[in-house]
């Protein structure tokens, strides 16, 4: 992964941008065959023979697309899709679960006298196997439910599979999403090359200024594990965690939307201002929109969703949510998480049907909407805690603590434990508090900065990247999501 930043990101994109708009101009298959073969030179480099397991899921899916769509056999269509599913979650659930799988069969079996132990086999996890996973099967999944017609082309269909910006931790792309994108020469334009330059720009200040060093004050609090009693600490821990996730994943998100704006492409936004969001059902259509968009169409709805009467949106739901979970991570956190999420949408759904409830809003609309809005934050940073902490022990102190249980409030002490940067990290969350806010209400503080005048996108971005190089901390962290 170490090829995965900035240093070596910078020297390679434009390479990428060169190849692709002055040598492959107005040549469509030479650009696709440009971006592709970046695209694996990239992923070569980051992730080394991992490369060999993209490229299985590209050929799978590519047959098993053309098979399902020649065929007028049911059985026959069935045979290949499950045959493309097996092969590409196969492979996820070796070198993402099996070893979990195992431990966790060890850690049962000490309840069993006499149960063996097995060794586990010390995988690496693959560079974005879980996202490009999903991304390939939606191909295969979407052509059995004829919604389109496979690719003509094997290298538009590896390009899609491969994309370089997206490749490592999203967004999850739809196919017809991308071949429209390259059906034709691709080009850029003056806007888009600023859009692109703005989005990336802003994607680097987000995570270096603010991710990474609201990042000191979580490790601190959470690795340390002391004074974990204290409630302010931890709404304080809770917070900047809230924070840090946002602002590292949506900046990857950023630079990833902006290198493919750089080249003419547009990729789907994958985040909408979500801690504006009134509701847990609200939060899901902001947050990660692509894998809960992906979720909603490739599980929840096959389910049976909230067609098939109450038990039916219960099983739906929570599985959807429990697998949801787990696609983050092998741990049991995880799993916990997207449980939580199950049930607060599960209890969103009870409330608001409620005839109370509804006569609330109709009676005192704006105070319903921020009661909406501050209990759903309530909840939503509170299952944070269980998405950071692993350790079993200290994730339950740290619930108990958050809904004040067995807890106590003791500011000096919460004020003296946090790491030196205290001041500025402090500083940094009451900006990110009011930009959220304010980007909000302008559409996206990145769009507007991108139509601004020359000028001012000049200052603004020079101010951005300045700060960057003055405020980052000396230890940048890995993106969160290059775990996934």
């Amino acid at each position: 992964m170490d090829f995965v930043t900035s240093e070596y990101y910078k020297i390679f994109l434009p390479i990428v941008v060169i190849l692709v708009l002055f040598i492959g101009r107005q040549k469509r298959d030479l650009q696709v065959l440009v971006m592709l073969a970046m695209s694996y030179i990239f992923f070569w480099l980051a992730s080394g023979w991992h490369v060999i397991l993209l490229l299985t899921s590209t050929i799978v899916d590519w047959t098993a697309g053309k098979k399902i769509h020649s065929s007028s056999d049911g059985k026959h269509r069935k045979r290949w899709l499950i045959g493309s599913l097996t092969i590409n979650l196969g492979l996820l659930a070796i070198f993402k679960y099996l070893d979990f799988l195992i431990e966790t069969w060890n850690l049962a079996s000490l309840r069993f006298d006499g149960a063996p132990e097995l060794d586990t086999f010390g995988l690496l996890l693959p560079v974005g196997i879980s996202f490009y996973t999903f991304q390939t099967m939606s191909y295969t999944i979407d052509i059995y439910r004829e919604k389109h017609t496979p690719y003509d082309k094997f290298t538009d269909f590896a390009c899609y599979a491969a994309f370089f910006p997206q490749l490592v931790a999203g967004p999850i792309v739809r196919s017809q999403h991308f071949l429209e994108q390259i059906k034709d020469p691709v080009s850029s334009s003056p806007y888009k090359f600023r859009l692109g330059l703005t989005l990336i720009i802003y994607g680097l200040a987000k995570k270096l200024i603010i991710a990474d060093n609201v990042a000191i004050h979580v490790n601190e609090i959470f690795t340390e594990g002391s004074n974990l009693e204290n409630i302010a600490l931890i709404w304080w821990g809770s917070l900047c965690f809230g924070i840090q996730i946002y602002c590292d994943f949506s900046a990857y998100t950023d630079i990833a939307l902006g290198s493919a704006y750089l080249i003419g492409i547009k990729l789907p936004e994958n985040f909408k201002t979500p801690y504006a969001a009134r509701s847990p059902q609200d939060f899901w259509r902001r947050w990660h929109i692509s894998l809960s968009t992906w979720l909603r169409d490739y599980l929840y709805i096959p389910l049976g969703g909230s067609r098939g009467g109450r038990r039916v949106l219960v099983i739906s739901l929570m599985g959807t949510m429990l697998l949801g979970g787990l696609w983050h991570g092998a741990s049991w956190n995880f799993v916990l998480w997207g449980f939580m999420h199950g049930i607060l949408l599960l209890c969103h759904r009870a409330i608001t049907s409620s005839s109370v409830i509804k006569k609330s809003f109709e009676l005192a609309p704006k105070i319903s909407i921020f009661a909406g809005w501050l209990i759903t934050q309530y909840f939503i940073f509170m299952t944070w805690l269980v998405f950071r902490v692993e350790d079993t022990t200290m994730m339950l102190r740290s619930l108990k603590t958050f809904v004040g249980i067995d807890a106590y409030w003791d500011y000096n002490e919460f004020f003296e434990s946090l790491p030196d940067v205290k001041l500025m990290t402090m500083g940094l969350v009451f900006i990110f508090v009011i930009a959220h806010g304010v980007s909000g209400k302008l559409g996206g503080f990145k769009i507007w900065l991108s139509k601004q005048h020359s000028l001012v996108w000049g200052v603004i971005c020079g101010v951005l990247i300045t700060a960057t190089f003055l405020l980052r901390p000396a230890e940048t962290v890995e993106f969160i999501y290059f775990r996934f």
